[in-house]
């Protein structure tokens, strides 16, 4: 993955407000990102977790899995 496409990323969880950040990134292969996301405040403040995504598809469904993932328990 890109540096930019990170940043594209981030950029798609801002626009959510639902304040995560994006703390890691590792590329898994060339189709699997990797990201290691932090919950800033409730109701995600205090989770951490790393979270496998499909880096084929836009930013915005990248974010969309993390932000699902950040809110299952």
């Amino acid at each position: 993955m890109a540096i930019v496409s990170a940043v594209a990323v981030q950029a798609a969880l801002d626009a959510t407000e639902k304040n995560m950040k994006i703390l890691r990134v590792n590329p898994v292969s060339s189709t699997v990102d990797e990201f290691y996301v932090s919950g800033v405040t409730a109701p995600y403040a205090g989770k951490n977790r790393w979270v496998l995504t499909t880096n084929t598809g836009s930013a915005a469904a990248q974010a969309t899995t993390i932000n699902n993932a950040m809110v299952a328990d």
